[in-house]
């Protein structure tokens, strides 16, 4: 019971630890071509976007998804996510997305957000768990500033951190 009462209390302490700050969203001038659904929000993102950002977080020495997301620029890829990390993951896209890129590309603003209403987001406020010593991945949450709802969930790795995507990329 003791250890439980302690795992409680870390799990609420966690949630008050998070940094917060507001990002506003980049105008992305191609068509995205991979969208992910999460509790009535479209986020797209554009191919070339998350190859680049899959080639800076193999600069960090990540290795587990490779250089390139290998889709076709010609196709559209739709993602449903809910909330938490769940493993059960149905395509390498999907845990691309949530444990690999998503939260790197959203934290600069690169995604077109729509909400329910399909008006979209111009702004958005994210929640960062503060890198410690010995950690190699944060969990990043991102909300809607007007209705507070979280828009995604994921995962940042360390090296990605404060990495930029460059102005011409």
């Amino acid at each position: 019971m003791k250890r439980l009462s302690l795992l409680l209390l870390a799990f609420i302490l966690s949630f008050t630890s998070f940094a917060q700050r507001a990002i506003q969203m980049r105008n992305i001038w191609t068509r995205p071509q991979v969208h992910v659904l999460f509790q009535g929000y479209i986020l797209s993102f554009t191919i070339k976007d998350i190859n680049r950002a899959m080639e800076l977080l193999q600069e960090t020495g990540d290795t587990t998804f490779g250089k390139s997301c290998g889709l076709d620029t010609a196709g559209n890829y739709v993602l449903e996510f809910f909330p938490g990390f769940h493993q059960e993951y149905h395509s390498k896209l999907q845990r691309l997305m949530q444990a690999g890129v998503g939260a790197f590309l959203l934290s600069n603003g690169l995604a077109c957000i729509e909400n329910a209403k399909h008006k979209k987001v111009p702004a958005i406020i994210t929640d960062m768990v503060p890198l410690m010593d010995g950690v190699e991945i944060t969990a990043v949450k991102f909300y809607d500033p007007k209705t507070k709802t979280m828009l995604f969930d994921g995962l940042l790795e360390a090296g990605m951190y404060n990495k930029d995507m460059g102005i011409d990329y």
